[in-house]
């Protein structure tokens, strides 16, 4: 998926579906990352803008695509701009992240890569949001 300037993937079994970007509604008060929440096969779920969170800048809200993810017991939405595809990929072909890049978003980044000579984040969707952070959202 990509999202600005940055090639990203995740691991299929955190992804639950993809979809185009259904109607958002925003949360007052909510970290700049998050874009809002929107009704998702009739359940209240949190949009988080992936570019925004990893500093790449925001997705394009009428071209975006939401990647549907469990984190504990509930759903978040991730916003990107684009969904490359599903590709299975070597663990060799990935190596760990630098120190530098961990003190960014050691809560997110699992790994990094080249794929197509390209370089790739790996992210930990389980952990995209935390569930005190989703519970602070959905309460307020």
């Amino acid at each position: 998926m990509r999202s600005g300037n940055l090639f990203c993937a995740l691991p299929l079994e955190s992804v639950i579906e993809t979809l185009r970007s259904p109607p958002v509604t925003v949360i007052a008060g909510a970290p700049g990352w998050v874009q809002g929440v929107a009704v998702i096969r009739g359940a209240t779920v949190v949009v988080v803008d992936l570019g925004i969170l990893l500093g790449a800048g925001s997705a394009e809200l009428k071209q975006a695509r939401v990647v549907t993810l469990r984190v504990g017991a509930r759903v978040v939405g991730l916003a990107v701009e684009s969904i490359v595809g599903v590709r299975d990929f070597e663990r060799t072909m990935l190596a760990e992240v630098p120190p530098l890049l961990l003190q960014a978003h050691p809560e997110v980044l699992t790994a990094i890569g080249l794929l197509d000579g390209e370089l790739m984040l790996v992210l930990d969707g389980s952990r995209i949001i935390t569930e005190d952070e989703l519970a602070r959202l959905e309460n307020s």
